[in-house]
């Protein structure tokens, strides 16, 4: 009968409230700091603008009007990959704006025709760097042929 009591005086295990607290504490700055880490793309406050200027030349290589570029598609995506995230056309007067960028390097380009050319087209690519939060990058002139 003695040997029935022991067994019934046994209480359920606790872990210790410290234990439980210290690994609670761990998966949450775990969990922050894996979500602190942005790439480039969209998320961000800065944005990069510009314009598409084109050069149009006749079939002897003659200019004939150079002017900037209403309508043209300016594509963007990350420094070095090959899929592009977004693209735009540009308004009348050649502009175009790439908002809620995050820091780092972008390409932008542009197709243009080339009469020369495989596919009869060419495009010109220009690397870009956001470096601040809320910078306003400004990039070169997108120079196409057309």
């Amino acid at each position: 009968m003695g040997y029935l009591n022991s067994f019934a005086t046994l209480k359920p295990y606790k872990p210790p409230i410290m234990k439980t607290l210290y690994l609670t504490l761990f998966s949450l700055l775990t969990v922050t700091m894996l979500s602190c880490a942005k790439m480039e793309g969209y998320g961000g406050k800065a944005s990069i603008s510009g314009k598409v200027f084109g050069r149009d030349y006749n079939s002897n290589g003659n200019l004939v009007s150079e002017d900037y570029l209403g309508n043209v598609r300016v594509y963007i995506y990350k420094h070095g990959s090959t899929q592009y995230f977004d693209d735009m056309r540009t308004a009348y007067d050649g502009s175009f704006q790439f908002d809620y960028l995050q820091v780092g390097k972008y390409d932008l380009w542009a197709f243009g025709d080339c009469d020369n050319c495989s596919w009869d087209q060419t495009y010109t690519l220009i690397t870009v760097e956001v470096t601040s939060k809320k910078e306003v990058v400004v990039a070169p002139d997108i120079e196409i042929t057309f």
